[in-house]
């Protein structure tokens, strides 16, 4: 946003798009007329991989993040979007894990980069409503 209002599309100033979504000066996209209901959920499901990575508790990363985004993905295209993106963090955890001596080791870096992720999409979505992207993940869920 500059002084002007916001600006959409390259430096043009054109009509907010319907849906709420924003495009903010760092290019990323944000919907920032969430609810906060929505905006807990989101934290909750960033958390959640965190929690169960620190606990050792790893089945329940599946079945938190299914249960979050399975009540609330028809509510909200920001939770549907992040419930996609949390079940490719997963899917490649998972992928990793099956993957023998190489798999292991990427681990070493993944897990670090995931963790200290999850904390910053917790904060991205809880704060801003913005769409955040894990690094070093698989998208298998378009």
């Amino acid at each position: 946003m500059n002084d002007a209002g916001p600006v959409w599309n390259h430096g043009q100033r054109q009509d907010p798009p319907r849906d709420g979504f924003v495009v903010d000066s760092s290019g990323k996209i944000r919907q920032p007329a969430v609810c906060s209901t929505v905006r807990t959920v989101l934290v909750g499901s960033h958390l959640w991989p965190f929690i169960g990575m620190v606990t050792g508790t790893l089945p329940l990363l599946w079945i938190g993040v299914i249960i979050f985004w399975g009540i609330l993905k028809d509510r909200s295209r920001l939770v549907d979007d992040q419930g996609r993106e949390l079940m490719n963090v997963m899917l490649t955890f998972m992928v990793l894990v099956v993957i023998p001596i190489i798999g292991w080791l990427a681990l070493l870096l993944w897990i670090p980069v995931t963790l200290v992720s999850a904390i910053r999409g917790a904060i991205a979505t809880g704060r801003r409503g913005e769409y955040f992207r894990y690094p070093m993940t698989f998208r298998f869920i378009g």
